[in-house]
């Protein structure tokens, strides 16, 4: 006979079916985004529209995750074990709704992109590897975090250095483009694609939050702020 589980024993799970349904939708968010840059006209309006409800449900969830959070720790008195899940699923609430709302970012400024230049043309195609890196970093936080996959976790902290320095590139050619010669066009896809990079490297500090997260969980040492690779 199955035994009955506890409340916080099915508030843990109401948690990680929760999360299941946030990642994936985020995920999702990130599918729109290479759809919505490669359409045009109304496909892309109609892109556009499927991402911005996603964003309004990924609120909604960050949410309804909170308002579990505070109950399973008021009424359940969970023991420190479970507390440091519920901790766990309290920072990941937190880091998805960010990176949809970066995701969301993104689109807005990569519909605004088309300058044909050549100079501007190589940068934006090194800034849709940077895009490339933040999307496995955040997809491979993810799957470490939800199976405890501690080597994943670790591979992806010590990813965020590659995205710190595509960001840095991208920047300082941005900053050596020949203004002189650009057109008002170029001069807008500029703007753009520096505000692209940023949002694009942040996704990638959001996945390395989550990677933390998982060792948290896994190990129950704070991650934050430590060399991954001396680890």
């Amino acid at each position: 006979m199955e035994l009955m589980k506890s409340k916080i024993e099915q508030a843990l799970e109401l948690m990680n079916e929760d999360f299941r349904v946030f990642s994936t939708l985020v995920l999702k968010q990130f599918d729109l985004l290479e759809k919505i840059y490669k359409a045009q006209g109304e496909l892309r309006d109609e892109k556009m529209n499927e991402l911005d409800m996603n964003e309004k449900v990924l609120d909604g969830l960050e949410v309804k995750m909170r308002e579990e959070i505070v109950r399973s720790i008021v009424l359940y008195g969970p023991r420190a074990s479970d507390l440091r899940k519920i901790m766990a699923y309290h920072d990941m609430s937190s880091y998805l709704e960010r990176m949809g709302d970066l995701t969301k970012n993104l689109a807005e400024y990569a519909v605004q992109l088309g300058s044909e230049t050549p100079v501007l043309a190589g940068i934006r195609g090194r800034l849709f590897e940077l895009l490339a890196v933040s999307e496995k970093m955040a997809q491979n936080a993810i799957f470490a975090f939800t199976c405890e996959d501690n080597l994943l976790a670790r591979d992806t902290i010590a990813k965020d250095s590659v995205a710190d320095s595509m960001l840095e590139e991208i920047t300082r050619r941005l900053i050596e483009a020949p203004i002189a010669d650009l057109t008002q066009a170029d001069l807008r896809d500029i703007v753009c694609m520096s505000a692209m990079a940023y949002n694009m490297e942040r996704i990638a500090d959001h996945a390395t939050n989550i990677a933390e997260s998982a060792l948290f969980l896994m190990e129950g040492k704070d991650w934050k702020h430590r060399d991954a690779k001396s680890e």
